[in-house]
């Protein structure tokens, strides 16, 4: 497919997720209050059990074994897959591709040098967010790959602008800071999951457990696939992101559009990403 051609499908494809629906108002406001407030819905009562004697089977407990089984197989299959399919355990970097160079793969560049005792890689990002109603991000995230046992550092930071109906404007920033694990790595693709803290600056902070799960992937010469999911809690509620980008590099820099939903209690929002990141 040509370059002009995947951009455009890219383009269309996040508009008719992002159409179709207006922002409702203030939902910056009903994030707060999610947040710093018990969840209040009501709760049913649970009908009497029956007090009629239920016979034991074996074929119960074979049931349930079977069913753990299977709850592990799915829970271990997101690590264990990419990690037979990618991984090459003496790939220790994960670097940007440059399009100077004549192979396929990531760059190694002298600004990180290739040793145990500092910083092996890194990448940053700034981008711009809409949903094309009321609702702006600024955005910034940066990754630090340490060479100690494929971990990894990683903190973003995004300030969520809404315009108000009547007038004015309000905002908030959610964040988190994590310590993650490459899995699975070599030079052409990376596999990372965590855990890490969720946070929220406001005129009332507030944090909470997060977990993350992610990669960035190079199909074909210079275009980068990347993908991320975090869920956990902020306050008295829960947190769900996921996220997509496609983006085209140069040199040790990428230009990529992509698509963010974030779910926090009753609140969704869904944005359109665009965005600068540099890989050193």
């Amino acid at each position: 497919m040509a370059p002009a051609r995947l951009s455009a499908t890219w383009l269309l494809a996040c508009a008719l997720l992002l159409g179709g629906r207006a922002a409702p108002a203030q939902q910056l406001s009903a994030i707060r209050d999610s947040v710093v407030s018990p969840n209040t819905h009501p709760t049913t009562e649970e009908p009497p059990r029956s007090r009629k004697t239920r016979r034991r089977s074996y074929d119960g407990c074979d049931d349930d074994s079977f069913f753990a089984e299977l709850g592990l197989f799915a829970l271990a299959t997101p690590y264990l897959l990419p990690y037979y399919m990618f991984d090459e355990p003496c790939c220790d970097r994960f670097e940007s591709y440059s399009q100077q160079e004549t192979d396929h793969g990531f760059k190694e560049t002298d600004w990180f040098c290739r040793s145990t005792e500092g910083v092996s890689s890194a990448r940053g990002l700034v981008e711009y967010g809409t949903d094309f109603s009321d609702i702006d991000s600024v955005g910034a995230k940066l990754q630090v790959d340490l060479p100690v046992a494929r971990m990894t550092l990683d903190a973003s930071a995004v300030e969520y602008s809404e315009r108000m109906v009547g007038g004015g404007s309000d905002s908030l920033t959610l964040g988190d800071a994590n310590l993650v694990f490459r899995f699975a790595q070599n030079s052409y693709t990376v596999w990372r999951s965590g855990l890490g803290v969720n946070w929220m600056a406001d005129a009332r902070d507030d944090v909470g457990f997060n977990f993350t799960y992610g990669f960035d992937y190079l199909p074909s010469k210079p275009y980068v696939v990347s993908a991320e999911i975090d869920w956990g809690r902020l306050g008295e509620t829960h947190l769900f992101r996921g996220r997509t980008t496609v983006g085209v590099q140069w040199r040790d820099f990428e230009a990529y559009t992509g698509y963010e939903y974030l779910d926090i209690e009753s609140v969704e929002l869904s944005t359109m990403l665009f965005g600068v990141r540099g890989w050193w």
